[in-house]
């Protein structure tokens, strides 16, 4: 029978081994291997690119995953792999001594991982988790040992001019970025313009600057555009180039953007819909329009809804309230339109007597979804003086 001590342990270290469990189990996994594009001849440049790492849920991993790649020499069969020295980048040109070898790259996928939940402690534990998974294989580099001769051969009678060699890619015009350097912004590059032999393959990764546009990291992100996030606020952002072919890979890259803002307003986009309005911002009603009192008839209140950034909002939900309670009647809830302005009516109510001298307009602006009293909502109150035959 297992002592009380000993099924104390047992059931700790089950704990543990749950809780390790459970964090690798949300770092995103390899589903395609990384790929090289390039030459694999003396002198030419050999790029690396990201492999596929999804979540469980399908979705890819973004710029919370840091990619690093260590270059490796393998034998011609393709096994006995060995780290070439220093080649840490995702480029590497080839190399006198890589001849008759073929190279690849070895991806490691970092995350720092903050899902885990230490039951025993009740703290959220975070560590940085790393996978690795080794890129295809390039073909036999040429060169290396010589072979032994074998019995000379009668040479072959010439069949015409030696064809010419393979012109290497340049970039005629350089690759551009358009669209503003701002939070939720999408940014698109061009390619440039690229001489050079055919087939000619041009790829497109964006990089992460300081704000100087130096220091520049790769995020892994090859399409066409991309969306400015919160972690871009004060970088530069650029965009690399390389086109190769058989005569080898070049690269070239784009001036930096300017330094990364967050979201405002500006003459392109001076609006936002309520939704996107989020903490620590908050609506904000302005531009309020009203009679001077209330005459018993029905009146009209224009007003404005912005945020605390100058946003014009379009789709807060705005109502109202009286006070004393149905002395005038409220409108329905209304929603703003993208100029942010809406429009209330009010009519006499039942119980407006001649002892009431001022009636007090409670106007409430929220998000849809979000209660009146939300800290992201605006309230003003507007007090009406109540004309005297209004009162009768």
């Amino acid at each position: 029978m297992l002592s009380r001590s000993f099924r104390f342990v047992l059931a700790a270290l089950t704990v543990a081994l749950v809780v390790v469990a459970n964090a690798g189990a949300e770092a995103p996994q390899n589903r395609a291997s990384a790929s090289v594009t390039g030459s694999a001849v003396v002198g030419a440049e050999l790029t690396a690119h990201n492999g596929t790492w999804l979540y469980d849920n399908g979705l890819s991993c973004q710029s919370e995953c840091v990619m690093t790649y260590q270059w490796q020499r393998c034998d011609a069969g393709g096994s006995a792999c060995t780290e070439i020295g220093g080649a840490t980048g995702r480029f590497y040109t080839v190399q006198a001594a890589d001849g008759g070898s073929r190279l690849r790259a070895m991806e490691t996928m970092s995350i720092y991982d903050c899902g885990a939940h230490n039951t025993e402690t009740g703290a959220i534990e975070c560590r940085w988790d790393r996978r690795n998974m080794p890129s295809g294989m390039t073909g036999v580099v040429p060169g290396g040992a010589p072979t032994t001769p074998g019995a000379p051969t009668t040479p072959a009678a010439p069949t015409g001019p030696k064809p010419q060699a393979p012109l290497a890619p340049a970039a005629t015009a350089a690759p551009t970025i358009s669209g503003l350097a701002m939070v939720e912004q999408p940014l698109t590059a061009t390619r440039g313009l690229w001489s050079g032999s055919q087939p000619l393959t041009v790829g497109l990764e964006w990089l992460r600057c300081d704000a100087e546009g130096e220091s520049c990291q790769g995020l892994g992100i090859t399409a066409d555009t991309y969306t400015v996030g919160l972690v871009d606020v004060g970088k530069t952002i650029r965009v690399r180039i390389t086109a190769a072919n058989l005569a080898g890979a070049r690269a070239a890259v784009s001036d930096a953007t300017p330094v990364v803002s967050a979201l405002r307003p500006t003459e392109q986009n001076p609006s936002i819909a309520a939704a996107k309005v989020l903490a620590p911002h908050k609506l904000v009603i302005d531009q309020v329009k009203a009679p001077a009192r209330f005459t018993g008839k029905a009146i009209r209140v224009t007003l404005r809804v912005t945020d605390s950034r100058g946003f014009l909002v379009e789709g807060a939900l705005v109502t109202a309230s009286t006070l004393p309670v149905s002395a005038v009647v409220p409108p329905a809830e209304f929603r703003t339109g993208a100029d942010g302005l809406v429009t209330l009516e009010f009519k006499r109510g039942t119980k407006l007597k001649a002892a009431i001298r001022v009636v007090t307009l409670v106007v409430i602006a929220r998000r849809p979804g979000d209660k009146p009293a939300s800290p992201r909502g605006a309230i003003v109150r507007l007090k009406l003086p109540v004309a005297v035959t209004a009162r009768r």
